[in-house]
C-alpha cells in the first residue's frame, strides 16, 4: 500500500471527526444547558469540597463522551445509508472492502467504525496517534481494521 492510501486513511478520519465534533459540540451544549438548567432550578450547588462533586463531574465527562460516541455512529449510519461509505473516504475516492470474499455490509461497517470512535475517545485521542503512527511507519494495520478484516483499495 502506497504512502498515498496510508495518508488518505488517516486523513478521512480525520476529517470525518472534524465534521462529528461540529455536530458534537452542538449536542454537548444542549446536554450542558440541560444540566445547568437543572440544577438552577432545583437549588441543588455543588462545590469542589462537596462528597457530590466527583460523581457529577464523572457523568458530566461520560455524558459528553456518550453524546460524541452516538453522533459518530450517527454520522456514519446516514452516511452509509446515502453514500455507502463515509463523506470524506466518498469524496476522496476511498472505499471499504473486506480481504475475503464477504461484502462489507452496513452491521460490519458500523461495528468497525465503532471500534474506532470508542477506542479513539475511551483512551482521549491517544489510540489515533498511536495506530495512525505504526500505520504510516510500518504499515501495520489497525486494531480495528484487523478485527473485521477489512482492506482499503481505490476505485
Amino acid at each position: 500500500m502506497s504512502f498515498k492510501h496510508k495518508y488518505k486513511r488517516v486523513g478521512t478520519f480525520v476529517i470525518d471527526l472534524a465534521i462529528v465534533q461540529m455536530f458534537a459540540m452542538i449536542a454537548r451544549d444542549i446536554y450542558l444547558g440541560v444540566l445547568a438548567y437543572a440544577s438552577q432550578g432545583s437549588g441543588v450547588s455543588v462545590s469542589f469540597n462537596d462528597t457530590l462533586a466527583l460523581p457529577v463531574l464523572l457523568l458530566i465527562i461520560v455524558g459528553v463522551m456518550l453524546i460524541t460516541i452516538g453522533v459518530y455512529m450517527g454520522y456514519h449510519w446516514i452516511c452509509y445509508r446515502l453514500l455507502g461509505n463515509s463523506f470524506s473516504r466518498y469524496f476522496l475516492r476511498l472505499s471499504v472492502e473486506s480481504t475475503n470474499d464477504q461484502p462489507m455490509n452496513q452491521s460490519r461497517y458500523l461495528k468497525r467504525e465503532f471500534q474506532k470512535i470508542y477506542l479513539s475517545v475511551a483512551t482521549l485521542g491517544l489510540y489515533v496517534l498511536y495506530s495512525g503512527a505504526q500505520f504510516l511507519t510500518h504499515s501495520n494495520p489497525p486494531w480495528h481494521d484487523r478485527k473485521f478484516d477489512t482492506n482499503v483499495i481505490e476505485y
